[in-house]
């Protein structure tokens, strides 16, 4: 029996290639699409759940009252680790990471970067690596070994087993213990070389005197099995309080590491959400594109359901019962789901390096993952038959006497649920036109906002090797070169900045206030000409004044939480010392380019160890200023790679979040518009077939193409206008509170609104206006014979 009813499918497919080619297509489409979208979303739930006990991995965390706000970081004091075992009995191990940047790796005068990082020998019993060469188990306890990823391997050693021989580690020779597999692409661990922490204490010896006041490392956990998480967190709240009285307002919590990726998110010391957001919303979309793909199917297939009605009225009549000719239809919208899951799987290949281009992610084809294999088919099956279901009920009730006598009415019976359909999925094209327009203006404004200082044409490069205490001559040979203008030393990236103090004083502070946090960057002299910040008071540091050593520059959100009336000449304290201010500069934005500008105070620090900013020559072509700052820097450091980094690109990628979501609106925006034309047009189809002779009997009473046109076209337009207003108030309510999430947002403008109608009704009538004026031109003789 099954066999005759796709025989039957087949054949009805083949007889009406045209539709089908377009049920098949919209399907395909839209299948391929969702299922990209499901792969993403479930990518991201996999995050960091490949270790055996993710559901035992806790990541420390504290909160701290700072501001009237409560601040929430996940960088702990080195001692908290062997605390928490001693103290907490459900805890079974710990492990502390402490990030060291891109540090020079040495084989053979092969000199490169690489991500580094130091750790507890136990950090390999918590979480899982697999091993390529060597041991990952117990290697890090010798305190001269070392861990490279397989990449990191290859890049040093080619196809060579690396185990045994030694590497220079920022001049300091550790051995290679093991090579393991390269962090998955859903690991939230982007580490390229792991070096035990006795090494790290070794080559920073200051740090093994670091107090509870140092908050520089992260600290892993993994409960024993079967322990009460909260009970754990109860007693280790209070921990700070107990070993470091003067930090009693921190409090101490431990979160599901698998849990970060996606419940990032922090505020007042409560987890607020963070990616989730987004895997929601592609989630959505993903199931909001299948149903649109199905609503197109229901469409395209009542569309012809005349021609149909003829078929059940002679199958009825030949004895046919109403099942069979329902499993008949089902199977036959089945078959076309399936035809579609053929394409939309070839189109997953091809589309894939694209979505993975926008998404910034990379995705695989699952060939071998079965998971994927039995959700694929039972959607499809579900989707064939969610489709075919309409259709094959309402065909199915046709009276044969009737049907074979042509007095069956299908318009009144079908069109008003397939208005509906209609006007559902305009809704959800004119909110994905709406929402991707307001992405990308909220993106122009923030990006176009004045940050305060120049960033184009800036460069910065970390201090390393021989730049160390020759700054000054480093930068004189910049500026002879003719490459930079100018150079300065500043703490770290100014798009990066993580630097805060507190215990600052100044004067007529108020009770209290000497525990507010204030934001700070380690400067020396030429930093405002460098980053050509404003200054509004006062002055830059100046090296030919030695008591500039001791002064300090304020921004005016600084100027203003102090209430300095004049704040040129004050005495603060700012870092355990005695400052003066010498400046004051306009306020910048180095944070986040959404949040207000926080109030900053920029010391001077000789011979910090941080970053070098240089600004180019604008009268240099920049590929010549960059060959020419190498052969400077190689002049320092002949064994370092000169790298470096832009700074308006550093800048542009705080958007990166906004900018995905934009890329995925406007694709999503596109393709909600073609499978909606696809709808639109099979409505046309349909209504073109059913009033034929209505338009027949109306072209020879004399109206003309160009009435008829419009007679067939008004509905489209109404429906439309329907799906227009009904888009617009949603998205008026979601787009206004997305804004809002934003302390500098743009404004949302009716003018937009009135473009999307305009843009709307032209794509409804690019999509209708073919079917309307070939039903129009048609000869009326031809469809009036049956009379």
């Amino acid at each position: 029996m099954l066999k005759t009813y796709l025989r039957t499918a087949w054949r009805s497919i083949i007889s009406n290639k045209t539709s089908s080619i377009i049920n098949i297509s919209g399907l395909a489409v839209g299948m391929a699409v969702s299922f990209m979208l499901l792969l993403y979303v479930y990518n991201e739930f996999s995050f960091d759940k490949f270790h055996p006990n993710s559901d035992r991995i806790y990541q420390v965390f504290k909160n701290q009252p700072a501001n009237g706000v409560i601040k929430t970081r996940n960088y702990t004091t080195q001692q908290l680790a062997s605390v928490l075992e001693k103290d907490i009995p459900e805890v079974e191990k710990t492990a502390r990471m402490s990030e060291m940047m891109r540090v020079l790796v040495t084989y053979n005068n092969k000199s490169l970067r690489f991500r580094s990082f130091a750790v507890d020998p136990s950090f390999f019993d918590i979480f899982n690596f697999d091993a390529v060469y060597g041991t990952k188990k117990k290697h890090l306890t010798d305190e001269s070994s070392v861990v490279l990823t397989q990449s990191t391997a290859a890049a040093l050693f080619g196809s060579l087993d690396p185990v045994g021989k030694t590497i220079q580690y920022n001049s300091f020779p550790l051995k290679v213990a093991a090579v393991i597999r390269d962090n998955p692409r859903n690991s939230s661990f982007d580490f390229e070389v792991l070096i035990p922490w006795q090494a790290f204490m070794n080559q920073q010896p200051w740090l093994k005197d670091a107090g509870w006041d140092n908050y520089s490392y992260f600290t892993y956990v993994l409960f024993k099995s079967g322990a009460s998480v909260q009970t754990a967190n109860l007693k280790v709240k209070h921990l700070i309080a107990q070993y470091y009285p003067p930090d009693k307002d921190i409090e101490l919590f431990m979160y599901q590491f698998s849990r970060l990726h996606l419940y990032g998110n922090f505020t007042n010391g409560v987890s607020t959400g963070g990616n989730i957001e987004y895997v929601r919303l592609f989630l959505i979309l993903s199931i909001s594109i299948l149903i649109v793909s199905c609503i197109n199917f229901m469409n395209l297939s009542t569309a012809r359901s005349e021609k149909r009605a003829r078929e059940v009225g002679i199958r009825k009549t030949l004895g046919a019962r109403r099942s069979g000719l329902v499993k008949q239809f089902l199977w036959e919208a089945i078959a076309l789901a399936f035809i579609a899951l053929i394409i939309a799987l070839l189109l997953m290949v091809l589309l894939l390096p694209f979505f993975n281009r926008i998404m910034h992610v990379v995705l695989f084809f699952p060939y071998g993952d079965a998971r994927f294999w039995t959700l694929s088919i039972a959607i499809t099956f579900f989707t064939g038959a969610l489709a075919g279901s309409y259709p094959a009920l309402y065909l199915s009730s046709f009276k044969p006497l009737k049907v074979l006598k042509g007095k069956i009415n299908t318009l009144g019976a079908a069109i008003a649920p397939r208005q509906v359909l209609v006007v559902l999925q305009f809704t959800f094209a004119i909110c994905l036109i709406l929402g991707s327009v307001f992405i990308y203006k909220q993106i122009f404004f923030i990006a176009n906002k004045p940050v305060g200082f120049s960033k184009q044409g800036l460069i910065e490069l970390p201090i390393e090797g021989g730049l160390f205490g020759k700054f000054e001559s480093f930068r004189n040979d910049v500026i002879n070169s003719g490459a930079g203008t100018d150079a300065a030393i500043i703490s770290e990236p100014i798009t990066q900045i993580t630097g805060a103090s507190w215990a600052n004083n100044w004067p007529g502070q108020l009770p209290g206030e000497d525990k507010i946090s204030i934001d700070c960057i380690a400067a020396t002299y030429h930093f405002t000409q460098t980053y050509q910040l404003k200054v509004i008071d006062g002055r830059d540091f100046d090296i030919s004044r030695p008591s500039d050593t001791t002064g300090v520059i304020l921004n005016e959100a600084a100027v203003k939480l102090m209430r300095l009336k004049q704040p040129i000449g004050q005495t603060i304290k700012w870092m355990g010392a005695n400052r003066t201010v010498i400046g004051v500069v306009k306020d910048f934005v180095w944070g986040s380019p959404y949040e207000p500008v926080k109030p900053t105070i920029i010391g001077y620090v000789k011979d910090w160890i941080g970053n070098i900013g240089i600004r180019l020559n604008p009268n240099m072509p920049v590929s010549k200023s960059l060959a020419s700052l190498e052969r400077i820097y190689k002049k320092y450091n002949p064994n370092y790679p000169f790298e470096y980094t832009f700074t308006d690109e550093a800048f542009d990628k705080k958007f990166q979040s906004e900018k995905i979501l934009g890329a995925m609106a406007i694709t999503f925006t596109a393709l909600a518009i073609f499978i909606s034309c696809l709808g639109l047009f099979g409505l046309a189809l349909f209504s073109a077939e059913r009033r034929r002779k209505e338009l027949s009997i109306r072209k020879v009473l004399g109206a003309s193409v160009a009435n008829l046109w419009f007679k067939l076209s008004q509905e489209f337009i109404k429906l439309v206008i329907i799906s227009f207003f009904i888009g617009s108030a949603i998205s008026w309510y979601y787009i206004q509170g997305w804004l809002n999430t934003y302390t500098y947002h743009a404004d949302i403008s009716l003018d937009i609104f009135g473009l999307t109608l305009i843009g709307s009704l032209m794509i409804c009538l690019t999509a209708v206006s073919w079917q309307a004026i070939k039903a129009a031109l048609v000869n009326p003789v031809k469809n009036l014979r049956s009379e």
